[in-house]
């Protein structure tokens, strides 16, 4: 009966009947009563490789019609939940992942096809976008599936870099923002979610341990997308950019609290901890200070001066409202001292990088 449809969709260039099809199959394949779990995969796989192969067998003649893929991705949907229940009782639950993965590749298959027969200037832009959404949607399915605690997120951050990447190939505005929702959840699950830092017990090991790979990875796929992000959307390119370094400040403090704690949750004390701690936290705070304003300074970035700047100040309140009043003798002296220096240092390079190119260039006339 699917096959019919299709036929008769083809003869007469009533491609909607294909989405009818589905419809119907979909209903056909869950009534069905099949006695094994091999026989529930099988059933369900056949109608699905049918509206697969439809638009892969009707190359050129599909011309501008979305429905023979609309009917392809449609029908990946009620099998990728029959061939689940059927992979579940069969005792394959560990590899779950796996289904999405192939459908994802499926979907490649047909974006390929698509990319070869239409010419660059022709080429459907929400016809594509419905094909390489779909096959990044299956992935996005399978990190949570497969995986589990900081690999989702690494995973959707990698994915949200790779959408914006997409993007500059499919310019379609239905990728961004999902790459915008996928890049949302991960900065929200790494910042304002406590229970990320007790997925694994505290291992004391200093600077190499998971939060290390969570944190940078996350952070490095912000940095791509904010660089893949067009010209034209310098503020979400700007966003990225800032989401990037909260990150990274995140993991400076994470790795700090993580060297001094001694139980098995990791714990923050920045005004109650250690004076080493403390003295910790103010040299790291300033050493990322000086660091965000130099990577302004190369990169022309006023934002990132301006932050650096801040936290610059912040840091040294810090230093003189709390750390100083615990230190005493000779520490006091060289606390000032460095202080000093650091200070020293940041004044020449916003003297000479910053300041220098704002000042203005008098030309002298020669009568």
């Amino acid at each position: 009966l699917a096959i019919i449809t299709l036929i008769l969709a083809t003869a007469t260039e009533t491609q909607v009947l294909a989405i009818f099809g589905v419809v119907l199959t979909a209903i056909g394949t869950g009534l069905a009563k099949t006695g094994t779990p091999s026989q529930q995969f099988i059933f369900a796989l056949v109608p699905y490789a049918i509206y697969i192969a439809y638009p892969l067998i009707l190359g050129t003649r599909v011309k501008r019609a979305i429905e023979p893929y609309l009917a392809a991705v449609l029908a990946s949907v009620p099998f990728f939940f029959y061939a689940r229940d059927a992979m579940k009782d069969a005792g394959y639950g560990y590899a779950i992942g796996v289904l999405p993965v192939a459908q994802a590749l499926v979907m490649l298959v047909l974006l390929v096809r698509l990319l070869r027969i239409e010419p660059p200037t022709e080429r459907l832009l929400s016809r594509l976008a419905l094909v390489a959404a779909t096959a990044l949607a299956f992935i996005t399915a399978a990190i949570p599936l497969q995986l589990d605690k900081q690999w989702i997120t690494i995973g959707w951050a990698l994915e949200g870099a790779a959408l914006i990447w997409l993007f500059r190939r499919i310019p379609h505005r239905g990728l961004l923002a999902w790459a915008a929702a996928l890049l949302a959840a991960v900065f929200v699950r790494l910042t304002f979610n406590p229970a990320v830092l007790s997925y694994h017990p505290s291992s004391h090991t200093p600077i190499l341990n998971w939060y290390l790979y969570t944190y940078l990875v996350c952070a490095i796929a912000f940095f791509l997308a904010a660089y893949f992000a067009p010209r034209s959307f310098r503020y979400a390119s700007a966003a990225c950019n800032a989401a990037g370094t909260i990150l990274l400040f995140f993991l400076l403090n994470i790795e700090i609290a993580d060297f001094y704690s001694t139980g098995p949750t990791l714990t923050f004390n920045f005004l109650s901890s250690s004076l080493a701690q403390d003295l910790t936290y103010t040299i790291g705070w300033a050493l990322f200070a000086i660091g965000m304003l130099i990577a302004g300074i190369v990169l022309s970035t006023r934002a990132a001066r301006v932050a650096a700047i801040i936290l610059l100040s912040v840091t040294i309140f810090k230093c003189f409202l709390h750390d100083l009043g615990r230190l005493g003798g000779l520490y006091r002296i060289a606390s000032f001292l460095g202080l000093a220096v650091a200070l020293a240092l940041v004044t020449v390079l916003l003297q000479k990088f910053v300041v220098a190119k704002r000042e203005p260039v008098v030309e002298e006339v020669v009568p």
